[in-house]
């Protein structure tokens, strides 16, 4: 009970929650797809970020430019999308 209580905690308290998949209607994005499945499956992004970030590439942090796609979700959480050269390389709810 104490474990579900901090994790209920931990969620409402806010920021970013990794994702393994994004469901734009009936089609799902995973990392490792391409930024143009991307757009085909979900559309344009209603805004683009770009800039520096922690991520894993081939098993190691490192910071790397990365380009984070904001798709925003009729009564859910924001989507965020960050693409390293033309590939999903992460999901995460905002």
């Amino acid at each position: 009970m104490e474990r579900v209580l901090i994790m209920i905690l931990m969620i409402s308290l806010g920021g970013n929650l990794a994702a393994d998949s994004f469901r734009c209607g009936r089609k799902i994005i995973k990392t490792g797809e391409s930024s143009n499945a991307l757009v085909k499956k979900c559309g344009q992004p209603v805004r683009k970020l770009r800039g520096n970030e922690r991520i894993k590439v081939h098993g190691q942090q490192k910071r790397t430019a990365v380009s984070n796609w904001v798709y925003e979700r009729r009564n859910k959480r924001d989507m965020i999308v960050s693409v390293k050269n033309g590939t999903v390389v992460r999901l995460e709810i905002d």
